[in-house]
């Protein structure tokens, strides 16, 4: 405990970091946010999440990640699985995982917009990560919330492909993966205990829905083979990280690389607009929501006597008081 406590007064020291509360569907659940200090432009959100039975205490300390995201100005959110029917906390992605009967996808989208609204957040920079059962889940949010999130990295954790899932969001999906091929708890190779779709599987799910059709491999040591699955016409890419005689863990420098420095590498590469270009006439900070915060910036515009064409919404070359009230009318509507 006192290790603990420790690890967080010197988390505090260089990041500001939060627990939050948030009522969802009636029920109280809790994450962490650990923000950067200094960011002089919004920072970009990563969703780390923990494995079954785990919290999100033990993500913070079992990943580190913080030390890696925040120099590329990227805060990070480690949500808490509730508790399932019995008794462990855990993601519920179906199938297998259906004693749990949260809905974590909504709720993830809730954090989402309740960290924007304390912070000042990048939408076009999210992500979602985490391990084990985390690592499921976000395989889940790749399917049901590719519309929020952009890119998505699993450690140990497999894709549970079922039929209640709508996959096709006419966009490509960016996927980092991490696994162990002596993995006990999570199968490397089919089939696996709880019918997920293993990483070979994965690997060709997810090739043939992005349109891969190039493959590059690195042998990174003895231990450490790294497939990339991409093609000419898009950055869009599966990587997938094969650690010969790795367990079930999150992988660190040991291996000759470390699994949180290197999704956030590859995250970075990538923004929601890579792949979602529907901004909307009106949405002046491209959030992907028409409200209050574009009237602010409107108004901002208007006394600082600047343009924009989002801002200009009756297209007669100037941002003045009008946009505001047909901008205000399009709220009321929707």
């Amino acid at each position: 405990m006192i290790k603990y406590f420790l690890y967080i007064i010197l988390f505090y020291s260089f990041c500001f970091a939060q627990w939050f509360d948030l009522n969802y569907q009636g029920t109280n659940r809790t994450y962490y946010v650990a923000y950067p200090n200094n960011s002089s432009s919004p920072a970009g959100l990563i969703i780390n999440m923990h494995g079954f039975g785990g919290t999100a205490a033990s993500q913070i300390s079992g990943t580190q990640m913080n030390s890696y995201a925040h120099p590329e100005n990227l805060a990070v959110v480690y949500p808490q699985g509730a508790n399932s029917s019995i008794g462990t906390t855990s993601w519920n992605v179906g199938t297998f995982w259906d004693f749990s009967t949260q809905d974590d996808v909504g709720f993830l989208s809730a954090v989402i917009d309740d960290i924007a609204s304390n912070f000042d957040i990048n939408l076009n920079r999210v992500y979602a990560c985490g391990f084990s059962n985390g690592g499921y889940m976000a395989y889940e949010l790749a399917c049901e919330l590719s519309d929020r999130i952009t890119a998505f990295g699993s450690v140990a954790g497999n894709f549970m492909l079922n039929s209640n899932q709508q996959c096709d969001n006419d966009r490509e999906i960016p996927i980092i993966h991490f696994h162990g091929t002596n993995d006990p708890t999570v199968d490397y190779s089919p089939p696996s205990f709880d019918q997920a779709l293993t990483v070979s599987e994965s690997i060709d799910y997810w090739s043939d829905f992005n349109n891969l059709d190039l493959e590059f491999y690195e042998s990174l040591n003895s231990n450490v083979e790294i497939y990339t699955y991409f093609k000419e016409s898009s950055p869009t890419q599966f990587v997938h990280y094969k650690v010969n005689g790795g367990q079930h863990e999150w992988f660190w420098n040991n291996w000759g690389f470390n699994a949180s420095e290197e999704l956030v590498n590859f995250f970075s590469q990538y923004e929601l607009t890579d792949f979602i270009n529907n901004v909307l006439l009106g949405d002046l900070n491209q959030d992907y929501n028409i409200n209050i915060q574009d009237i602010i910036l409107i108004v901002n515009l208007i006394l600082d006597v600047g343009y924009s064409d989002l801002a200009d919404m009756n297209f007669d070359g100037y941002v003045d008081v009008i946009d505001i009230v047909q901008l205000v009318n399009i709220i009321l509507t929707n």
